[in-house]
């Protein structure tokens, strides 16, 4: 049976280059399912799968927005829709991969129905504004941007060769499959740069015992990711050992973009989670990311064209309470594991942002706010050291295995 590719794109605009994309699709073998975005004018090319399929598909009349000149309701209907078609062709065994493609909106509309799609199912979009930060079309999924270089309008060799190699590129993706092989349980664990080191350390540890480790960089979108992987069932277990994007989340730093659910799901979910605080020793900024002026005066760290600022009493406190918080409704079983000598590699002995003491207000707020059966426990090390991840790890695994064993979990 031919792999199925789902071509998103506006026919009313660029319905000549979605019928090469389609020829292109062909020759290699797939089969191509037009979904029409467009929203203006009539389809140029005629789609397996018409706009007004769509807004119906959300309970949306298209012509009502279209009558009233409400180009953002439009918008929303062909995207909620078009998300509730992709997902039910996916159920239905009729979807293995998608490609877009689009300037502005054509682009938004895309990636909000491939962000609606699981890991692992290929996702390919052709975009006029890829040369830009994406983070807002590709959030947390695996998405694939090609930038078109050229505008998406013409007729041209140029952008046809574009359009051919994405086209190529996805159905190779297709056939290599769109599932995600299961292997040994999976554990995940959060990092950044100046905290990899006790990740680096865990990895080996966890091999040992049959796991295989998952590192998501905790710049706001790697949190977030881990969290979704949690809801999807993907991961046995957590090491949330970096949750400094909290910091930058409350200052606007480098690695703001958490949601709601950060910190919440392995315990929605029932799924052990070990918690550190590394990384809450300070919030990350840049030329793109200012420090705000309450900041100021503040001890810093250089890091690259980044910098980091030394977290103080005040943030300890509020860190404490919105972490305890969320801790506080867990399901699951949690274990918070304190390293005494240091949160991150600018907070250790000799470098500008060791401070203790201050670390120590985080600790005692925490335990103040924390139920009872979460335990926090103190370890005199600091993050980076192996003692602290060998201790992490022995503590997770424990928990795992004891879920494992439980009459529920048969």
């Amino acid at each position: 049976m031919k792999k199925q590719l789902l071509i998103i794109t506006t026919l009313d605009t660029k319905g000549r280059e979605a019928a090469y994309v389609k020829d292109c699709v062909e020759r290699l073998g797939s089969q191509p399912i037009l979904m029409d975005i467009g929203i203006l004018l009539k389809a140029q090319t005629d789609p397996h799968i018409t706009r007004y399929e769509l807004a119906e598909a959300a309970g949306y009349d298209l012509d009502r927005f279209i009558a009233k000149r409400d180009r953002s309701g439009a918008v929303r209907a062909v995207q909620e829709g078009g998300a509730i078609v992709a997902q039910r062709l996916l159920r239905e065994g009729k979807l293995n991969g998608v490609f877009g493609m689009g300037g502005g909106t054509g682009t938004a509309i895309a990636a909000f129905i491939m962000r609606s799609l699981p890991f692992g199912l290929p996702k390919v979009l052709v975009s006029t504004v890829a040369s830009r930060d994406v983070r807002e079309y590709v959030g947390t999924k695996d998405i694939v941007m090609f930038h078109s270089v050229a505008d998406i309008l013409g007729s041209n060799e140029f952008i046809r060769h574009i359009l051919g190699q994405a086209a190529n590129a996805v159905c190779g993706m297709m056939h290599m499959g769109n599932t995600i092989k299961k292997g040994r349980p999976t554990v995940g664990i959060t990092a950044y740069g100046i905290n990899s080191v006790c990740a680096l350390n865990a990895e080996p540890l966890l091999g040992e015992r049959g796991y295989e480790m998952i590192a998501f960089h905790a710049n706001g979108v790697g949190g977030m990711a881990m969290e979704e992987m949690i809801e999807q069932g993907l991961l046995v277990g957590i090491l949330d050992l970096t949750p400094h994007e909290l910091a930058d989340e409350i200052y606007g730093g480098y690695c703001k973009g958490i949601g709601q659910k950060r910190f919440e799901t392995a315990g929605k979910m029932g799924v052990p989670l070990l918690f550190a605080p590394g990384g809450l020793d300070n919030a990350v900024f840049s030329p793109h990311y200012p420090m705000p002026d309450t900041l100021k005066g503040r001890r810093a760290h250089a890091h690259d064209e980044r910098f980091c600022v030394r977290m103080d009493k005040d943030e300890m406190v509020k860190f404490a309470q919105m972490i305890g918080e969320k801790l506080n409704k867990s399901k699951g079983p949690v274990h918070v594991l304190i390293p005494k000598r240091g949160w991150s590699e600018i907070d250790k002995p000799g470098v500008e942002l060791f401070d203790p003491d201050i670390d120590m207000v985080f600790v005692d707020r925490l335990k103040g706010i924390l139920r009872p059966g979460i335990p926090v426990e103190e370890i005199d090390a600091h993050i980076s050291e192996a003692v602290f991840a060998e201790r992490a790890v022995e503590i997770l695994d424990r928990m795992i295995k004891k879920i494992e064993k439980s009459p529920s979990a048969g």
